[in-house]
């Protein structure tokens, strides 16, 4: 599903397993997703096997479907570009747990305009709508971070329209998986190579 929408039914099983679990909190963090505090270990895998059973238990936590994505044209009167259905396009391509596994961390993060509610600076991928003479395009940037060592990202290049963002964000991992050394993460093996290689790889033939 698009980042940050639950179904109804799904809202009630988290209801039901923070009324049981959690002391009745929900906490929602800047991720998009639901933290349920306070939960014993001896009843994690109760909650699993309940998540699990209402489609909640996916485990990305942390890797590049477990995006960070604002509203965008579908939903927000400021947005340049639709985020949702690049989202969508990501997850679609990027399903297959193992492979998400082999990747590792990774944040995308997508904002359909300046204001920037989808942190796109901060993501190691970031993607950011434009309008460019009343058509969708986006921006990319690459390498940024949160956290104590926080770092904005640098931009790629010229920008995409939104049926090229799927195929750009496969060549980005490509090159990443082929150049990474052992246990490398991506944050780590663009600190390496540095936007130049990244961008060679994107723009290779046009």
């Amino acid at each position: 599903q698009a980042p940050g929408d639950i179904t109804s039914h799904q809202l009630r099983v988290v209801g039901e397993l923070a009324q049981k679990y959690s002391f009745s909190e929900i906490r929602v963090s800047h991720e998009q997703n639901l933290v349920l505090p306070h939960v014993r270990q001896m009843d994690f895998h109760a909650i699993w096997e309940i998540a699990d059973a209402a489609n909640l238990a996916t485990a990305n936590a942390g890797m590049l479907t477990d995006m960070i994505c604002c509203p965008g044209g579908d939903f927000c009167g400021l947005a340049n570009a639709k985020s949702i259905p690049v989202a969508s396009e990501i997850q679609k391509n990027f399903a297959d747990t193992e492979l998400l596994q082999e990747i590792g961390p990774l944040s995308i993060n997508i904002s359909g305009c300046m204001n920037a509610c989808g942190h796109h600076h901060l993501g190691n991928i970031g993607i950011l709508g434009v309008d460019r003479l009343g058509s969708e395009f986006y921006q990319m940037t690459l390498g940024g971070k949160g956290g104590r060592k926080a770092k904005i990202g640098q931009r790629l290049g010229a920008g995409f329209s939104s049926d090229e963002v799927g195929g750009v964000i496969k060549k980005i991992i490509v090159h990443y998986r082929s150049s990474r050394y052992p246990n490398e993460s991506f944050s780590e093996t663009f600190d390496r190579l540095g936007i130049k290689s990244f961008r060679e790889k994107v723009y290779e033939g046009k």
